[in-house]
């Protein structure tokens, strides 16, 4: 605890660094000198702001601050951590100023007396009232990753906020977020803030005076969780573009090849070269949007790979937003556009070994080489010398100097590449792009892959092979089989069991895109049992496996766009699904197979535009999917399954110009998939609804925001 006098404004500013990247990469607008990092983040007023009886004032401006003045008697003075209990200064004191340790979020209590008559005690409380958080001015990804952190304690604390930043990127954000001000530094009116929070990069706070947490053991985005005192879970900002039309016709990729320090570089010299020729050969054009086309730190060179279309400048960052929204994925490093490009809703192949994977946002395409040193910059015993653009802390001046990314393979590159959903689907071969000095395939494996991207196996196409197979991920219902079961009968044991081997069967040949072979499977199974079924009616076992057999059928005409049938064929496996509900109301097993069933119902009649009826059965799906987490609330397949139901749900509400119910429906899933992240970030299938949830929520606040039709 501090105490007599605060820091006047021209006082030495807590040291901090500007981030992992204070580049100015894909920023135009100002001249990079108005982007250079700045020494400090502005300063509070010299006197709090809030008045309180007896003369005391105070206020949140840099931790908890008190003034007390010279009244002829003694003030004790008391702050505590409400959240804790902990009680963090007691003293008695005639006169002066008091200024708590800890300048990030707490939530204090503040209690002042005089003699022994308690004139003061005031709870944190920022409910509308002006909060000012501050981000330095010189970085782009790292004010992108902090930014949601920000908003989500005007969400928690219904603050009026103002964000002070650079002002190229209050251009990206002012449009997309109307309820907070932005400003940039020289803006700032600090004496009208009921509270201030600074985020930044503190290096040297060995005292977590301005940190509650080294930002290096819990991620560069998720510090400002944590300075603010909110859900670490990430969340990326919405961007707002005055231009969201698509630049180039063409599928398209962009890269970035260039940053600020030699370590964020893919180091190996002929990635680039091979990665872009690779792209080009699938068919993609492949765009650099980087700021400057070369950079030269001796010995090092890194230019933009020759085969790569030149959309490098001094451009607006709404611009460079514009060609990543579009673009089939990005290929970036450590550095501000990876960052921007996550915002924008883009997959993003991150390439580093400078830094752990926890230190930016979760994607599943990040490229590291774990056998190669790496992660110097989360190593704590490392600070990172950002006046050194070579800096290497462990192997500088060696043979093994960034070797983190210079052992990453262009052929590691590529692997992940062919792991993105959807990957060169569609897209003609290389010899059929305009021609643009592109280079050739450099080896036998980039020219395989050339050619392995027109081939089709068996004669069929690539899309139903993959559609099936995602359609089979499914929830079509478990097989029961029949073998040694009571109630059954050794021949009816034995012929259930071969329908469910049928099922199989067919499972396999729907894999392999044999969709005939799938379905014939699949109907000589719905024979077997529906025989079982007339021997024995009230059999339930004998119903759901119909059931079960009816809804591949039904996939199998969905993906052949045989819609009619496909509707007859669902709607059938749910009548049979809704009697055994109502026969057996307590079965989970059987409530689950309903909520399937309206599920699979809904997709045929999204398909056959009938959109009322489609929202009428996502909504029967979503309340028995509520019912079913209410009674098993530790089961996270079906909070999982209760989070594509609300998704779902918002997507049939779009097309009835429901808007505000399409958001809130989002909203919902959107909270179920920050809560499963905060325990495991790192879990790939609710990383993968983050990933089409997020774009659903941004588009469908700019559709309200430009008067689409809403409820």
């Amino acid at each position: 605890m501090n105490f007599a006098n605060f820091p006047r404004p021209s006082d030495p500013a807590p040291l901090w660094q500007g981030a992992g990247e204070p580049s100015t990469a894909g920023i135009s607008a100002a001249p990079s000198a108005e982007l250079a990092p700045k020494p400090r983040l502005p300063r509070p007023t010299t006197a709090p702001t809030q008045e309180a009886p007896a003369g005391l004032r105070f206020d949140f401006n840099d931790g908890c601050r008190v003034m007390l003045p010279d009244a002829g008697r003694a003030w004790r003075v008391r702050l505590s951590d409400r959240q804790t209990g902990n009680v963090l200064f007691d003293v008695d004191l005639r006169s002066g100023h008091v200024n708590s340790a800890k300048r990030y979020f707490v939530p204090f209590r503040l209690e002042v007396w005089s003699d022994d008559e308690r004139v003061l005690r005031h709870d944190y409380d920022a409910r509308g009232r002006d909060v000012l958080i501050q981000f330095p001015v010189g970085t782009i990804g790292d004010v992108i990753g902090w930014f949601s952190y920000a908003v989500k304690f005007k969400d928690v604390h219904q603050c009026r906020l103002t964000c002070a930043m650079g002002e190229p990127l209050i251009a990206l954000f002012r449009s997309a977020y109307p309820d907070i001000t932005f400003v940039t530094h020289e803006m700032v009116e600090a004496d009208r803030f009921y509270a201030t929070y600074s985020v930044a990069l503190f290096f040297d706070d060995a005292e977590f005076v301005y940190q509650p947490c080294d930002f290096r053991q819990v991620g560069l985005h998720r510090t400002a969780a944590y300075i603010l005192g909110v859900d670490p879970a990430e969340q990326p900002p919405f961007v707002a573009l005055a231009d969201d039309s698509r630049p180039i016709a063409e599928p398209y990729v962009c890269i970035s090849v260039q940053a600020t320090t030699q370590c964020k570089h893919w180091n190996n010299p002929e990635g680039w070269d091979r990665t872009v020729a690779f792209l080009r050969a699938r068919g993609y054009r492949v765009v650099c949007i980087d700021q400057h086309p070369v950079t030269t730190r001796d010995p090092y060179r890194t230019q933009i790979p020759a085969a790569a279309e030149d959309q490098t400048g001094d451009r607006p960052l709404q611009e460079r937003a514009r060609w990543l929204r579009h673009a089939a994925f990005f290929i970036g490093l450590s550095s501000g556009l990876s960052w921007l490009a996550w915002a924008s809703g883009t997959p993003v192949v991150l390439i580093s070994g400078f830094t752990h994977p926890t230190n930016e946002f979760a994607t599943p395409f990040r490229v590291i080489n774990y056998h190669a040193c790496n992660g110097c910059w989360n190593d704590a015993g490392h600070q990172f010398d950002h006046a050194d653009a070579l800096w290497c802390p462990r192997l500088k001046d060696t043979p093994r100097q960034f070797e983190c990314t210079r052992l990453i393979t262009a052929d590691h590159v590529k692997a992940t590449l062919l792991s993105i959903p959807g990957f060169g689907e569609g897209l003609p071969p290389s010899a059929q792009l305009p021609s643009s000095g592109v280079a050739e395939p450099t080896d036998a494996s980039d020219a395989y892959d050339a050619r392995a991207a027109l081939a089709e196996p068996d004669g069929s196409s690539d899309e139903e092979p993959l559609a099936i197979s995602e359609l089979l991920e499914r929830n079509l219902g478990d097989v029961h089989r029949g073998g040694l079961a009571v109630g059954l009968t050794v021949g009816a044991g034995k012929m259930l069991d071969q329908a469910a081997e049928f099922i199989a069967e067919g499972d396999r040949a729907a894999t392999a895109g044999e969709l005939a072979a799938a379905i014939a499977s699949y109907m000589r199974s719905a024979a077997m049992v529906r025989t079982l079924t007339e021997a024995d009616p009230d059999h339930p076992g004998f119903q759901r496996n119909f059931s079960v057999a009816l809804n591949r059928i039904g996939a199998i005409l969905f993906v052949q766009r045989d819609l009619e049938r496909a509707h007859a064929t669902y709607r059938a496996s749910l009548a049979v699904a809704e009697r055994l509900h109502a026969a057996y109301p307590n079965n989970t097993g059987y409530q689950r197979d309903l909520a399937w069933s309206h599920a699979l119902l809904a997709d045929v009649l999204t398909a056959e535009s009938r959109h009322q009826e489609a929202f009428d059965h996502r909504r029967a799906n979503t309340a028995l999917t509520t019912q079913m987490c209410a009674a098993a609330p530790g089961e996270s397949n079906l909070q999982r399954a209760l989070a594509n139901s609300y998704q779902s749900l918002g997507d049939a509400l779009i097309p009835l110009g429901h808007g505000h119910g399409a958001l809130a429906a989002y909203r919902v899933s959107l909270g179920l998939v920050q809560r499963a992240l905060s325990a495991n970030n790192q879990d790939p299938a609710w990383n993968q609804l983050s990933r089409t949830l997020l774009p659903k929520i941004r588009n469908t606040l700019l559709l309200l925001r430009q008067g689409a039709p809403a409820s």
